[in-house]
């Protein structure tokens, strides 16, 4: 018989219990009564305030509803360090006249800022050039406190959320739904003494940027963004309309890394990816993205990136809607133009029209051939000129050795067979490569 330490042991249980009411006036000053008035005693002196204008309950003032506040930007005047605005589903920001960009100062109040629902708690800048929300920070240097930001979903405006001079700070539960600029922009911001204010460390949990113009969510290099994550976050239509050519994902910062989600149906690439070292895509859903572009891809790696790695994504080239660029399907799911030492692991790719992967100007690409699967006739890999030591899981692929230094002693490729030298495995030893087969250098 499994233990339970809510039973009652029958045994020295006396025959009748006293049935205590909860509210029971008259019940004796023990048990549940007696927990009741220890529990009111301990709410004495808390910020308890009740009012036509304005509702704050222990630190929790609500926006919207008939006793909250009429705007948020009111709720963010009135609020203390440590309180947390809700922003309830009745509220509506045109008819409140909020004022816009609502700014969120951190070096002035360290207030949270949360929805009860993402789709239900709606700031709606329809029609507002502004940004529908500013979060401002002290900078790099601040390691003690942290924004958070969640459950609302931001409508028009310029940018939906501008972050600047906000490090290690977690937004989570956003939608940002047609804004005329990017959905999310991560900038960079100058104190009034003119020092720089960075961004680095944040965390995007479950965010979507949907139907933006600009970017869906853009991290700029001024903001020294390194060690910036996406958990679960989505990039859908963005930078596709009125004309525009843009990624749903600018990522960048050192260490800075997409987890999960979808990418799809984006202008230009779903992400594009520079400035920065030891990035990362995993477990990607990629479809049709580049819609606007000639030669559309799903990943672009320009000069600025390097050790890089994409692992566990699906790519699917197909364009279900018809695109703006006139095709039925991507170019590439993979393009890499002067970004060194990228690893590409168990990719799962259909519909592209020349190639999964195009290289070229790059050095030291690991494909790692073998973990990818191809659900059609898609080529793997393409290159263009100054393809330099292409690998499989570390070793250099078939080439002409002879024209190829090693990267370090001990280095390891396979010699073609040019030049009479046996095909097979060389080893790099400082100055030449060793052939395996027979012991030989070939020069």
């Amino acid at each position: 018989m499994r233990e339970d330490n809510n039973m009652v042991d029958e045994s020295t249980a006396p025959e009748t219990q006293p049935q205590v009411g909860f509210f029971d006036e008259n019940a004796p000053n023990t048990g549940i009564a007696k927990q009741i008035e220890t529990q009111q005693s301990d709410t004495e002196g808390a910020r308890i305030i009740y009012g036509p204008d304005e509702m704050n309950i222990g630190g929790r003032l609500v926006v919207g509803t008939p006793n909250g506040y009429n705007t948020i930007q009111e709720a963010i005047a009135a609020a203390e360090d440590g309180d947390i605005i809700y922003v309830h589903g009745s509220y509506d920001a045109q008819t409140a006249g909020e004022t816009f960009p609502i700014q969120l100062d951190l070096t002035q109040k360290k207030i949270s800022l949360t929805g009860g629902h993402p789709a239900g708690s709606e700031i709606d800048a329809t029609g507002v050039n502004a940004s529908v929300i500013e979060v401002l920070g002290t900078g790099q240097r601040d390691f003690e406190n942290r924004a958070l930001v969640s459950d609302l979903k931001l409508i028009g405006g310029n940018v939906g959320m501008r972050i600047r001079g906000v490090p290690y700070s977690t937004y989570r539960g956003l939608i940002l739904f047609k804004n005329q600029s990017h959905g999310i922009e991560v900038d960079g911001y100058t104190s009034p003494e003119g020092r720089p204010r960075l961004s680095p460390g944040l965390n995007f949990i479950d965010c979507m940027a949907w139907s933006c113009r600009g970017v869906g969510f853009k991290l700029n290099q001024s903001a020294k963004p390194a060690n910036t994550n996406f958990f679960g976050c989505h990039a859908l239509f963005c930078g596709l309309y009125d004309g525009n050519n843009l990624p749903g994902v600018e990522l960048r910062g050192n260490s800075s890394s997409f987890h999960g989600g979808t990418i799809q149906n984006n202008g230009a690439a779903g992400i594009k990816a520079t400035y920065g070292r030891g990035q990362g895509l995993y477990n990607i859903y990629f479809e049709g993205n580049g819609m606007s572009s000639e030669y559309p891809q799903e990943i672009f790696l320009p000069g600025g990136s390097g050790c890089f790695t994409v692992r566990d994504c699906y790519f699917q080239g197909i364009y279900a809607r018809t695109a703006p660029n006139g095709r039925s399907k991507g170019y590439h799911g993979i393009f890499v133009d002067s970004a060194h030492k990228v690893s590409i692991n168990n990719s799962t790719y259909r519909n592209y029209e020349d190639a999964l992967i195009f290289v070229s100007n790059v050095a030291d690409i690991d494909l790692h051939r073998s973990s990818h699967l191809a659900l059609d006739n898609t080529p793997f890999i393409k290159t263009g000129s100054n393809a330099l030591r292409l690998r499989d899981n570390g070793d250099i692929v078939p080439t002409d050795l002879r024209g190829v230094s090693g990267l370090y002693v001990g280095d390891k490729g396979i010699h073609n067979g040019e030049g009479n030298y046996p095909t097979g495995l060389a080893v790099w030893n400082g100055n030449n490569w060793i052939s395996q087969i027979d012991g030989g250098a070939i020069h």
